[in-house]
């Protein structure tokens, strides 16, 4: 065991290996812990626990008191709200969107209706001066051809 003792000067029995008395303290560590766990997971399968067991558990929930309805419902909201809030917004938005879309839509749609009648009142004067013009036009016609003497010529 002197090997290992790094060549320092000194008798071999004045100074014990410290790498072996360090190994052998981890070794009696490691059982200590070992026999200690299993114990304690042996001590865990066999001894009840001190804590409820299931019976009592099912007997606690079957005969728990009813809370009052304002609780219970004080507990959906305060559960459910977050949720329902979120989907909401999100309707809400999907919502304005659609609506915003639509209104672009009718607006398109009124703009070609009014230009649509726009045209059509256009052409309705056009037709209407056409008219007058032709109209007055053979009125002029009409009197040249009257004879002074207030007979037509025929």
């Amino acid at each position: 065991m002197t090997e290992n003792n790094g060549g320092r000067n000194g008798s071999p029995n004045d100074s014990p290996d410290l790498v072996d008395d360090a190994l052998k303290l981890v070794d009696a560590l490691q059982r200590k812990l070992l026999v200690a766990g299993v114990r304690r997971g042996v001590d865990a399968v066999t001894r009840p626990r001190p804590e409820k067991d299931v019976w009592e558990e099912a007997i606690r929930m079957e005969t728990e008191p009813e809370r009052p309805p304002l609780d219970e419902l004080a507990d959906i909201l305060r559960k459910s709200a977050p949720e329902v809030a979120g989907h909401l917004g999100r309707a809400g938005l999907s919502l304005a969107k659609a609506l915003g879309r639509t209104w672009g839509v009718v607006e398109r749609g009124l703009e070609q209706g009014r230009v649509e009648a726009d045209r059509a009142r256009a052409e309705r004067e056009e037709r209407a001066r056409a008219d007058r013009a032709r109209d007055e036009g053979m009125r002029r016609d009409s009197r040249a051809e009257e004879l002074p003497g207030g007979t037509k010529s025929g």
